[in-house]
């Protein structure tokens, strides 16, 4: 539903020159008024969407493993050069040379306070790992860059890394990152954890579906739900869902001999059900 606001006045000028009496007009002016105010609030609605990976994170994907430290450090050094803004390259990037070069926390502080980008004051708040330099430039980045989803997700970050987080703060910055980029996991899928610390199950499993919009299929996210759905004691939605967690493989071929009698234990004999096996030796 949408309502354009030059039709909203055309609409009051209507009714204006109509017979309606004072009080009708002021209950047809609300009720439009509410109408308009759900057509934004639809509009509004923030959806999940597919994530889609830069040409950057394809390239960075498809360097192999196997080559020498010294080669992914360099190529790690080339990257965060060649691709200053892109913030989930750059988290990769910065995690290759955290583990394999010997460059401290004053090398981000240094190129932060050179290139004051966004990109830089995240990367040089994920380094130190500390609460206090994380919300300080959670802030700087909200201030000086409100649509972008890090800063928010820093600052969830930044109070969940605290002794004692609250929790609430920590899911409403998550929810705040969500609209400013529905096609980060990290948003959706973290915000379902801090709800399932605070025991909202169903926004949780709400948070969870939506994770997995963005990578159908995350194994993780799946056995979220399923505990989630243990949580609520909802047999009928576990079950349902277990299959899809199940080993993929074809079946064992059972032929297990059954203690302290003849009776052998077979493959024919468990197929379609779930069954227990207790497993043992004498030593």
């Amino acid at each position: 539903m949408y309502l354009e606001a030059s039709d909203f006045r055309q609409n009051l000028y209507l009714m204006y020159d109509s017979n309606l009496s004072k009080e009708n007009l002021v209950r047809i002016v609300l009720l439009l008024a509410l109408l308009w105010t759900a057509a934004w609030a639809e509009a509004a609605e923030v959806k999940p969407q597919p994530l889609v990976k830069t040409a950057g994170e394809l390239a960075w994907e498809a360097i192999p493993d196997t080559i020498p430290d010294d080669q992914q450090v360099q190529i790690a050094r080339e990257y965060l050069d060649k691709y200053p803004n892109e913030i989930p390259l750059l988290r990769s990037v910065q995690n290759i040379l955290n583990r394999k070069s010997d460059l401290d926390l004053d090398f981000w502080k240094n190129r932060m306070e050179t290139s004051p980008t966004a990109a830089n004051h995240y990367l040089y708040a994920r380094k130190s790992s500390d609460p206090a330099v994380m919300k300080e430039q959670s802030e700087w980045i909200m201030r000086n860059d409100p649509n972008n989803f890090w800063g928010y997700y820093l600052a969830a970050v930044a109070e969940w890394s605290k002794d004692s987080p609250d929790m609430n703060v920590v899911a409403g910055f998550f929810e705040q990152a969500i609209p400013k980029d529905p096609s980060r996991p990290e948003g959706w899928g973290y915000a379902a954890q801090a709800y399932e610390e605070l025991k909202n199950w169903d926004k949780a499993l709400e948070m969870y579906g939506a994770e997995l919009v963005t990578v159908p299929a995350k194994k993780s996210t799946l056995l979220s739900m399923l505990g989630i759905y243990a949580q609520k004691r909802d047999a009928d939605k576990y079950f349902a869902m277990l299959p899809e967690l199940m080993a993929k493989e074809p079946p064992l071929n059972v032929d297990l001999a059954m203690y302290n009698t003849d009776h052998r234990v077979t493959s024919a004999e468990l197929s379609g059900r779930y069954t227990v096996l207790d497993l043992f030796t004498y030593w």
